[in-house]
């Protein structure tokens, strides 16, 4: 995955926020944002149901970033894993990873629900506000995450230096004005204590870092 890749699943990141806690469909809410392993001009959106305590509960959906000419945005991601979540049955995975169903979501095939008037509604006002996001991107970068439970959440970050995806594993509870002033720190004077994961292709390595 290259720099411009990486910065265009970054600005997706803010605009599905709002599903963590709103439901896509029905009991359908995301749960994660995760990079394509091996470099692939993909996103990969982890969904399931707002009281998931494992990732077995969750289905993972992979999106390409472009079609044709076309970058594919949160809006469209959101309206297609509406169609996929409505539809009650999931169509076929062609894997599994970390315990998810991965589907590969094909935008010719898939139609794209309907915005609804909440949707237009908060558009405008975010459009109104400003960007959800610093135009200045930080460095390392954040351009994934996926709730490993209902207290830990997994970090995917671009780092300098390091090559591939830099994984953090932290609690949402806690010293957390802390961790977040320390994370750019300990993610780039760390390494010795990453390991890899095996179980994990997003990432190269991980800092385990729920002590916090």
């Amino acid at each position: 995955m290259d720099e411009e890749t990486a910065q265009d699943q970054a600005d997706l990141i803010p605009l599905l926020l709002q599903h963590l806690h709103t439901p896509l469909t029905g009991t359908s809410y995301l749960r994660g944002v995760l990079p394509a392993p091996g470099g692939a001009d993909a996103v990969r959106v982890a969904v399931g149901p707002e009281t998931a305590v494992s990732t077995r509960e969750l289905t993972l959906y992979e999106f390409p970033h472009l079609v044709g000419d076309d970058v594919m945005t949160a809006y469209d991601v959101i309206g297609m894993l509406r169609t996929l979540c409505a539809e009650g049955e999931r169509p076929p995975a062609v894997g599994s990873v970390l315990g998810m169903p991965l589907v590969a979501v094909d935008p010719a095939t898939v139609p794209r629900a309907a915005e609804s008037a909440a949707d237009r509604g908060l558009r405008l006002l975010r459009t109104l506000a400003g960007p959800p996001y610093d135009e200045t991107y930080g460095e390392p970068l954040l351009h994934g995450f996926l709730f490993l439970d209902q207290d830990r959440v997994r970090l995917y970050y671009r780092v300098e230096g390091l090559t591939g995806v830099t994984a953090a594993d932290v609690r949402t509870t806690g010293a957390l004005t802390a961790l977040i002033a320390a994370l750019p720190s300990l993610l780039r004077g760390e390494e010795e204590r990453m390991v890899a994961d095996g179980e994990d292709p997003h990432c190269a390595r991980v800092l385990e870092l729920t002590y916090w």
